[in-house]
């Protein structure tokens, strides 16, 4: 089948980049629209992680058994602003759906098909767009307060992530330190994940991504898109300043991509959860790779401008004002990490597009072959933008089988 010409891809973080990559590779005209640069979104501010052992899914029932809790107790990493409750009702009515055991399990299996397609796909477009030198190899490391509760994560999660075929390695707290001695004494010990990749610039990576697509021919249009809609067999996208016309139309657009689902008639129970960064000063502290405290669900990444802490899950609106407990607690964490309170050169927050079942919305919009949809990774961003990508321009090229993207279906929540 020939590749569609004249395509548009809505949305310009590492999603919307590696989609227009791979469509520009397979051949096709692509032009690539964001109101913002690329990158800035919420691909700015990720811990940074390829992060390999992310297979399980959140939704499980000793999951929701803890909600309660951890949304009571003031230090949590998950938190919730009360005027965007509402928005979570079709939410957490398909997170409850999507905890039995039968969809925990075929959630699991679908991360666990897009996850060992992952690295072949970084490694194509890191090469291609030479920004494999932002990217290193050293592992990284998960980390536990509690003797017992590192046993209790190798007998629970760590053993379900060893049979997905994610190499783990146990660790000692002696054996920590020697592959990171500036950290303090603050654990009991962990593992390495050897095969966990890092960037150390998000920003300059997404950066190199879009420079190479517009050397390679592809158009950059800065302009906020108002609406989608089919027209004459061709797709229409309508933006701030004018209105186009496509073949195709990829909407990667992150939490703003269930509006655009909605206006073709599909709903996509997505949310904003939202997540927070600081970057450290570290002219003094070293850290050799990533490492997470996993009680607080907290990662640090050494990067170019610093150290960078990422964390937190707080639902609230992508536009609302930043948090003041959320930065507090995870400067905390890191004066707990570094066994020092160090200065902080900057805050971020931003939404991650996430959906109840964990799973990433990939595939046509029903009734509207024309246009597809791909967004909701979650924490998965970074992870898995290259291969989803890959999917898309095999869709549209008509070389992949719609069947094996089923299970990232829009239609999965009707």
């Amino acid at each position: 089948m020939t590749l569609p010409r004249n395509i548009a891809v809505i949305g310009a973080g590492i999603v919307g980049l590696s989609s227009a990559l791979w469509l520009q590779k397979m051949g096709a005209k692509v032009t690539l629209i964001d109101r913002n640069e690329p990158g800035l979104g919420t691909s700015f501010g990720n811990a940074g992680l390829f992060a390999d052992y992310g297979r399980l899914p959140v939704a499980s029932y000793a999951q929701l058994r803890k909600i309660p809790g951890m949304l009571l107790d003031k230090t949590s990493p998950l938190s919730l602003q009360p005027r965007y409750a509402r928005h979570l009702m079709p939410y957490g009515w398909h997170f409850i759906k999507a905890c039995t055991p039968e969809k925990y399990r075929q959630g699991r299996d679908a991360l666990t098909s897009l996850q060992t397609t992952a690295p072949a796909a970084d490694e194509t477009l890191l090469s291609e767009t030479g920004a494999a030198r932002l990217v290193r190899h050293d592992g990284c490391l998960a980390l536990f307060s509690t003797r017992e509760g590192f046993e209790a994560a190798l007998a629970g999660h760590l053993r379900e992530r060893r049979e997905q075929g994610v190499k783990v390695q146990v660790m000692s707290a002696e054996e920590v330190r020697e592959l990171e001695p500036d950290l303090s004494h603050f654990h009991a010990g962990g593992v390495l994940y050897p095969e966990t990749r890092f960037t150390v610039s998000p920003i300059e990576l997404s950066r190199m991504y879009a420079r190479h697509f517009v050397a390679q021919g592809g158009k950059l249009l800065l302009d906020e898109v108002t609406t989608v809609s089919d027209m004459d067999g061709k797709c229409r996208v309508n933006t701030a300043q004018g209105s186009h016309t496509f073949d195709r139309v990829v909407i990667c657009a992150g939490v703003a991509g269930a509006r655009l689902a909605q206006q073709l008639g599909v709903r996509i129970p997505l949310v904003s959860e939202r997540g927070y960064h600081l970057v450290l000063e570290s002219d003094t502290w070293h850290l050799n790779r990533p490492v997470g405290w996993l009680d607080y669900a907290v990662f640090m990444t050494p990067m170019d401008d610093g150290i960078r802490i990422a964390g937190m899950a707080e639902f609230a609106a992508p536009d609302a004002p930043q948090g003041e407990k959320q930065p507090e607690i995870m400067l905390d964490v890191a004066a707990k990490m570094m066994g020092r309170t160090p200065s902080v050169k900057s805050t971020w927050v931003g939404s991650r597009p996430s959906t109840p079942d964990s799973l990433p919305v990939i595939g046509r919009v029903p009734g509207h072959p024309n246009f597809m949809l791909a967004f909701g990774h979650g924490h998965l961003g970074l992870t898995l933008a290259a291969t989803t990508g890959k999917l898309v321009a095999e869709s549209i090229q008509g070389t992949q089988q719609d069947a094996l993207l089923a299970p990232f279906s829009p239609s999965r929540f009707h």
